[in-house]
């Protein structure tokens, strides 16, 4: 029964996931005539694989300072490349985040002797782009704060970006304050630690970023450029459509609403990426909550495009035999499931 377990969770979330297909579609949620005529236009496809790019590039050089910081060796085209494949399996699983467990898989084969670092290099790049993203909600709605008058959901939205980001923000001051590593009861935490030889190594990945502050905070830096990237796409793609929305609602719901979307049902964020687009844009007041909808199927028919190429750098690392270790060596490691 323990091992049906994991099978009927699965069955039971792409059940889940199709009942929010079949409701976005037979509510009309989504404008498709609007799609055909932006689609058609070749213009505005050179466009959004330009965004895309940016985008990527920014989350490349992020990770690349991360596996630096872990002295992996893999080199910066190489890790284009996973990232690329990554993408291009994030299109035919669950969620948005399905990608990461393939980047998990390649980088711990190509790094026999540091699996463990490899593996966390991976969790470690989207934590820190799950931290940004959503501290770019909660710092819009500092400036915003008349939004939250009267309106509930967004109140209870706005505690709980409000306490991520203090809590991230708290934990990086005493992270890198060089005194509370000086404190014996932490000392005494991390030898305990390291009675787990798994957990050890862990512990050991973490500890290395500790003096790394430049880098980390550059590694930052490129996530806030590349979250930034994707909002001013959404923003283009959003005057395609006639929606109208200031561009401080754009920052405060296109964080969120990728968020969601990663929530793992179905492939792509379909179906969870239409629901959650439409629900920020009818808390937020927007006079056609539907092209919320409509604008998140354009992202998403986009982004699939673009991650298709990922396609040419998976076929071309089986052709040099590039593959990974073994699934009993890589199910050692623990489960690499990152956040977002």
């Amino acid at each position: 029964m323990g091992k049906a377990i994991p099978h009927i969770k699965t069955i039971l979330k792409t059940l889940l996931g199709f009942i929010l297909l079949f409701y976005v579609f037979n509510s009309k949620m989504v404008d498709f005539a609007s799609l055909k005529l932006i689609l058609y236009n070749p213009i505005h496809l050179l466009v959004a694989f330009s965004f895309l790019s940016f985008s990527i590039l920014c989350c490349c050089l992020r990770w690349f300072l991360i596996i630096r910081i872990q002295k992996l060796s893999q080199s910066f085209p190489s890790i284009i490349s996973l990232t690329l494949i990554g993408n291009f399996f994030n299109t035919f699983m669950p969620g948005s985040v399905g990608g990461d467990l393939i980047k998990a898989w390649y980088i711990a084969g190509r790094e026999p002797e540091k699996r463990t670092r490899a593996v966390f290099s991976v969790l470690i790049d989207r934590v820190l782009g799950l931290g940004v993203i959503v501290c770019y909600s909660a710092v819009t709605l500092l400036f915003f704060t008349q939004w939250l008058k009267g309106n509930s959901q967004l109140q209870m939205t706005a505690v709980v970006v409000w306490l991520f980001s203090s809590s991230c923000l708290l934990f990086s001051l005493f992270f890198f304050w060089p005194s509370f590593w000086g404190f014996s009861i932490v000392n005494k935490g991390l030898l305990l630690l390291h009675k787990k030889r798994r957990i050890g190594e862990i512990t050991d990945s973490v500890m290395t970023f500790k003096d790394q502050f430049p880098t980390v905070a550059g590694s930052i830096s490129l996530s806030i450029f590349s979250v930034l990237g994707t909002i001013l796409f959404n923003i283009y793609l959003g005057n395609l459509l006639n929606i109208n929305l200031t561009y401080g609602q754009y920052f405060f719901i296109i964080p969120l609403a990728l968020t969601a979307s990663a929530i793992p049902l179905l492939p792509g964020g379909l179906g969870t990426g239409q629901v959650a687009f439409f629900t920020l844009f009818k808390w937020m007041g927007a006079p056609n909550p539907q092209l919320g909808a409509t604008l998140c199927t354009l992202l998403q028919v986009y982004t699939i495009l673009f991650n298709c190429l990922g396609a040419i750098c998976y076929l071309k690392s089986k052709r040099n035999g590039t593959s990974t270790l073994s699934k009993e060596a890589f199910g050692n490691l623990g489960s690499p499931t990152p956040c977002l």
